[in-house]
């Protein structure tokens, strides 16, 4: 048997059939590196923005917490880590009371639930059509990141009555 002689195209037409399914391959392994590396900043997005809400939530010693200027200070953030991609990121913020003190009758224990809803635009060809969220020919897959964290109070003497 001589080698190299009648297969000339035998291995460009093995190449032609094997080459799209690796290269698929390929870019659903990018692709998912792209998706964890947003999870992890809608993530951290969600847990700043409850720690900042929650710092900032009530005024008065037991008071009960403002939303509106939770997501004031929370707009603020978002426009400053963001930028002119702020608009298309959801914030979500929901109060929870989680239960009362016994010892001080008039404090509530409450907590605030943050809500990211975090889009993540596909960049490669082809991983569309499993990753990303409805409607697929946008490209675009939401990544929604919650995080709950107490709301900090202040007690005064007078709270005990």
């Amino acid at each position: 048997m001589k080698f190299g002689k009648k297969r000339g195209g035998q291995v460009t037409a093995e190449l032609m059939l094997i080459l799209p399914v690796f290269m698929l391959m390929i870019f659903f392994v990018l692709e998912y590196g792209n998706i964890a590396y947003h999870t992890i900043i809608a993530n951290h997005a969600s847990y700043e923005f409850a720690r900042i809400g929650s710092l900032v939530a009530v005024k008065k010693p037991s008071g009960r917490p403002d939303r509106t200027v939770v997501m004031q200070k929370i707009n603020q953030a978002k426009l400053k880590v963001f930028g002119s991609k702020a608009g298309g990121i959801g914030v979500n913020v929901k109060v929870e009371t989680t239960g009362a003190d016994p010892m001080y009758k008039k404090h509530r224990h409450e907590d605030l639930v943050v809500t990211v809803t975090y889009p993540v635009h596909l960049v490669f060809p082809g991983t569309s059509y499993v990753l990303a969220s409805e409607p697929r020919r946008e490209g675009i897959r939401r990544i929604s990141a919650t995080t709950r964290m107490p709301i900090e109070k202040m007690y005064l003497s007078s709270d005990t009555k």
